[in-house]
């Protein structure tokens, strides 16, 4: 399995680039900015993924508490900026710059953000506890659940074919990302489901990369 894991991760890492420099490439600002979003997503997965796969390959995980947990760390700084940046396409997609969407937003992502960086996370040492890790997770998820509502709303008002596919990503994304956050302490094995949650993000950048127009 750990090879297997191993195989993945070199995969997605470099599909993501790939796609990234390729949306950069791209003749719409909405290419843009999902190019940076991948590029974004990448450069923090990277942080985490690199130490799992050095950890596989040589003497194991627990060698590298240290550096997974400075790149859990990064992730989550870095997953907030992917959000920021999906929710400014969507407003100006579907020019919907409503207030209290604003405030809701970008109050979750601020606490999402600012949480990052407590102590209580003990990042390097890996001891953080069940509930500090629910504090920290919950203005995600709540984040999250509000934008995928919001984008099904408006995509299927609108009948906006590639923020219907952005919209299931996302909620898959977190579909498989909840059960990990919860439970994982209590079933080890549901930390695999960290791959199709992958999976889900990459999914939401190719149907962009797909895209020849904003419909």
């Amino acid at each position: 399995m750990k090879y297997f894991e191993v195989v993945f991760d070199l995969l997605y890492l470099g599909t993501v680039f790939f796609i990234g420099f390729k949306l950069l490439k791209g003749n719409t600002k909405q290419k843009t900015t999902f190019g940076i979003m991948a590029l974004i997503l990448g450069f923090g997965d990277m942080f985490h993924l690199i130490p799992r796969i050095l950890g596989h390959l040589t003497t194991g995980l627990d060698d590298y508490t240290f550096y997974l947990g400075l790149g859990s760390a990064i992730t989550s700084a870095t997953m907030t900026i992917f959000y920021l940046l999906l929710y400014r396409d969507y407003e100006d997609t579907f020019n919907n710059k409503n207030k209290v969407n604003r405030v809701i937003i970008f109050s979750m992502l601020a606490a999402k953000f600012i949480v990052t960086f407590f102590p209580q996370n003990q990042w390097f040492t890996g001891d953080s506890t069940y509930t500090f890790e629910m504090i920290r997770n919950a203005p995600f998820i709540i984040m999250g659940m509000y934008l995928v509502i919001l984008m099904f709303i408006s995509a299927y008002k609108e009948n906006h074919t590639l923020y219907k596919k952005i919209s299931y990503g996302v909620l898959f994304s977190f579909l498989f990302y909840m059960p990990v956050i919860l439970f994982v302490d209590q079933v080890p094995a549901l930390g695999a489901l960290m791959m199709p949650k992958t999976i889900a993000y990459v999914f939401v950048i190719y149907s962009v990369c797909k895209t020849t127009d904003l419909n």
